[in-house]
């Protein structure tokens, strides 16, 4: 088998290519996690300040509190 320069420019091109599509899901993947900590800190953040308010646990399940993010 015999390689041109033709070739292993495009498999270069390959590597390259597979490293930025690497990159970008680990960039989303982080972006995703993030995001799920920032909400579950919210939430606790407000059951810990409805539970200081109101210290009944059946009277505190009733209440639902739900957090929508604007987009």
């Amino acid at each position: 088998m015999v390689m041109n320069g033709q070739y292993t420019e495009k498999f270069k091109m390959d590597k390259f290519s597979l490293i930025v599509v690497a990159v970008i899901v680990l960039l989303l993947l982080t972006l995703v996690k993030l995001s799920l900590m920032l909400r579950n800190l919210i939430r606790r953040q407000i059951d810990e300040q409805i539970n200081y308010m109101i210290p009944i646990k059946a009277i505190r399940k009733r209440i639902g509190i739900r957090i929508k993010f604007s987009k």
